[in-house]
């Protein structure tokens, strides 16, 4: 039998029952957490799950830092999402805007589950790349100057290719930390994340955020 130990909003697991006395008698887990398993209908203290069990005897050990677990980026409904973006194609640059923001959010998340900086440069050069390949488009279609305005559509496109790679860093982020730290196994569709990139990582984002309220991944 696999249990859940919870401590306030954050919710750890799944783990067995030698697991529990283990981080419990290491000090990760407190006997003041809350725990459930398949088999229980409510949370109840640690201390009524391994009160009457015998913790097994270690050799001393520096005592490991308490559980710990990364904070979720803004918990915003992907349908929600996908609405604002879709308007925002209306109004041209406002979906833009909105989509740059809301990866730089994601990409910044990514950047501390596995403490690694390429999702957000990567997803920074997209608007980077953008407004200046816009300009020199823009200067190179005033000034008549075809090779400017080639180099402007090529810093769009690089942009863009930039932003691409950097959606699937924060991918790549999301499986490992969910299938080592809190591990859920965790599998993130190639094809899905291409081509709805930040609304399909949202959607997920939204199925975590229920498991660590509910403890059932839906």
């Amino acid at each position: 039998m696999e249990y859940y130990v919870r401590r306030g909003e954050q919710q750890f697991g799944p783990y067995t029952l030698a697991e529990m006395q283990e981080y419990a008698q290491g000090g990760r887990i407190l006997q003041t957490d809350l725990a459930k398993s398949e088999g229980l209908t409510d949370w109840v203290p640690v201390s009524q799950i391994l009160g009457n069990i015998p913790a097994p005897v270690a050799a001393p050990v520096t005592v490991a830092a308490p559980l710990e677990a990364i904070p979720l980026p803004p918990n915003l409904h992907w349908a929600i999402l996908l609405v604002i973006l879709i308007a925002g194609r209306i109004f041209g640059l406002l979906f833009l805007f909105f989509n740059w923001i809301w990866s730089m959010i994601l990409a910044n998340w990514a950047r501390r589950l596995v403490n690694d900086n390429k999702a957000m440069v990567l997803v920074a050069m997209y608007p980077a790349g953008f407004l200046a390949g816009a300009f020199a488009v823009g200067f190179g279609g005033a000034a008549h100057m075809t090779g400017v305005i080639a180099i402007g559509g090529i810093m769009i496109l690089g942009g863009l290719i930039a932003y691409i790679v950097g959606i699937f860093k924060i991918r790549d982020a999301m499986e490992e930390y969910y299938n080592t730290k809190e591990n859920i196994a965790l599998t993130l569709s190639g094809v899905m994340t291409f081509f709805f990139s930040t609304v399909y990582l949202q959607y997920h984002i939204n199925r975590i955020a229920r498991w660590k309220q509910t403890g059932i991944l839906s």
